[in-house]
């Protein structure tokens, strides 16, 4: 089968290529174990494992046929047990680096080389490369000749809108900031702006990268009726960089237009009281059912009190009897598609069931969607396991996993991260050997296990990054992730620091997840310690300049 054909049949499965741990638990899984196992992302776990044991090509291909999502992970595995031929070779042109690439044929350059691997080239290899294409992937031969120019902008801006954006956005910061940092003429970015998807990325990867400031210049007045509400507040956020107050104030009045969750009007509310000093702004803010960083400054500046944040969801606790069975992942789906709308009676019927201590983030979750999010509950039920902890490693356990598991125990990721505070299985298996214990992946499912295993992590972290906000960040991207990003130059001294590098953050979910953690460390630290409260604006203002400790693990 030609190898490209076979490629756009499986576009979603290799969307990212990610190198796969082999890792088993205790647990043999069955196939009579999961059939009548609901399709999700926990099943989706299971047959991932299954497919590592010892089962016949016709067991792999039910197994496949079960999957809710297939990815990467799945299909390596698949293939292995199938030993498909063509699902190997795209793996494997996948995995080969550019100078490999270039010895193999035309199919498996158009499957492996991106555009990010082609700037690793030299002049000679790439053209190799473009001669191996140019008749069966012309398009793929023109992002090549482009990286491969002497003057790349020159030729980026006489391509199509198909070969710009797969060239401008894949071929990594770096490049971008070497070749394309240039003013983009008005009739480009009038073509550019008919593809509104790859665009937007556009505007994202050039506001958020504080060297593009030639090519930043081009985005001070351009059309906005086709844009999102993300476009038009990165292009206020690209405004402010350049100093443009008026200009930035003009694109967030557009973006509070567009924005349709509460989070997001009050992000822009904040941002136009800041740069208007308009009280109207803070005002309406500061009454804001929604409980946020913005928010939450806004009520702090103007001595209000929340009332929505309770801590206690449940009427009483009941602390021998569970009627509900915490250690099934498939419990709590069931309990999901229940409550996707809460009638009272289904809050009544849940506020019997989860009544006691282990069960509190299970009933605040639901509590949330019965009000309609106008309340938030922060649920503390494993303090008993963090007692001995200090305040503010309390804190911080409990601010990540309110975000990352609702202090669900059995939470399971797309990805397979587990628990309440979704650990990844090579890292759960890396911190087992660090804490020379046996590794059992099923007891990640369980919160004593989980969190301990996330506190050895976060001593990691915290011996690295010296903020909660940057911790937040490498614990949902990776001490990598982090690392780079804070040597981009973000989160320097400056007027809007350190809400303006908090905007700039280019990966979307570590960005948000960065301020949820921040705003749940605050809320859990100030009731754990009310003799010592914290201000939201005193622990903004201590996130100053990126730091890395120079320690090893």
């Amino acid at each position: 089968m030609d190898l490209v054909i076979h490629k756009k049949k499986l576009t979603i499965i290799f969307i990212l290529f990610i190198l796969l741990t082999n890792l088993n638990g205790k647990k043999t899984i069955t196939k009579g174990w999961l059939e009548n196992k609901p399709r999700s992302y926990a099943k989706d776990f299971y047959i991932w494992r299954y497919l590592n044991q010892n089962i016949t090509p016709a067991q792999a291909i039910w197994a496949i046929g079960e999957v809710r999502y297939v990815n990467n992970k799945l299909l390596q595995r698949y293939s292995k047990k199938l030993k498909d031929k063509d699902t190997s070779k795209i793996i494997s042109c996948m995995r080969y680096s550019g100078k490999k690439l270039i010895s193999q044929n035309a199919d498996c350059i158009e499957v492996g080389l991106s555009s990010f691997k082609a700037t690793k080239l030299n002049k000679q290899q790439l053209q190799i490369a473009i001669d191996k294409v140019k008749d069966s992937y012309p398009l793929s031969a023109k992002r090549f000749e482009i990286i491969n120019s002497i003057l790349p902008f020159s030729l980026l801006i006489k391509s199509t809108n198909e070969v710009f954006f797969a060239t401008f956005n894949q071929t990594g910061g770096k490049f971008r900031v070497n070749n394309f940092n240039h003013h983009l003429p008005i009739k480009l970015i009038q073509q550019l702006q008919k593809d509104t998807k790859n665009f937007a990325q556009t505007i994202k990867l050039i506001v958020t990268n504080k060297k593009l400031n030639k090519i930043q210049q081009s985005l001070f007045n351009i059309e906005t009726k086709t844009l999102s509400h993300h476009s038009l507040f990165f292009l206020s956020m690209n405004a402010i960089q350049h100093n443009k107050k008026q200009i930035a104030l003009k694109y967030l009045s557009l973006a509070y237009k567009k924005a349709y969750f509460k989070f997001d009007k009050d992000k822009v509310q904040f941002w136009q009281y800041r740069l208007s000093k308009n009280k109207k702004y803070l005002k309406e803010l500061a009454n804001s059912w929604d409980i946020n960083i913005y928010s939450l400054q806004a009520k702090e500046q103007l001595n209000i009190t929340p009332t929505n944040i309770k801590y206690n969801s449940a009427k009483s606790i009941n602390s021998t009897k569970i009627n509900y069975n915490i250690h099934d992942p498939f419990s709590w789906l069931k309990v999901l598609k229940d409550v996707k709308k809460v009638t009272k009676s289904k809050m009544d019927k849940y506020e019997n069931i989860f009544n006691n201590t282990q069960t509190q983030g299970h009933l605040a979750f639901i509590k949330e969607r019965y009000d309609r999010y106008r309340t938030a509950y922060y649920a503390l039920p494993y303090q008993d396991l963090i007692k001995n902890y200090t305040t503010h490693r309390q804190s911080l356990i409990n601010a990540i996993a309110r975000q990352e598991s609702r202090f669900i125990p059995t939470s399971i990721s797309t990805s397979y991260a587990l628990g309440v505070m979704q650990i990844m299985p090579f890292l759960s298996k890396a911190l087992a050997k660090e804490l020379k214990e046996p590794y059992d992946i099923d007891k990640q499912l369980e919160a004593p296990t989980n969190i301990r295993y996330s506190h050895k992590h976060l001593n990691y972290l915290e011996r690295k990054l010296d903020n909660v906000l940057f911790v937040a960040y490498a614990y949902n991207g990776g001490i990598g992730f982090t690392t780079r990003m804070l040597k981009t130059g973000l989160f320097q001294k400056g007027k809007h620091e350190p809400y303006l590098s908090m905007e700039l953050v280019h990966y979307d979910e570590s960005k948000k997840y960065g301020k949820k953690v921040l705003l749940n460390y605050l809320i859990y630290h100030n009731y754990l310690n009310k003799e010592n409260k914290l201000r939201i604006s005193t622990l903004l203002q201590k996130i100053k300049s990126p730091y890395l400790k120079e320690t090893t693990r």
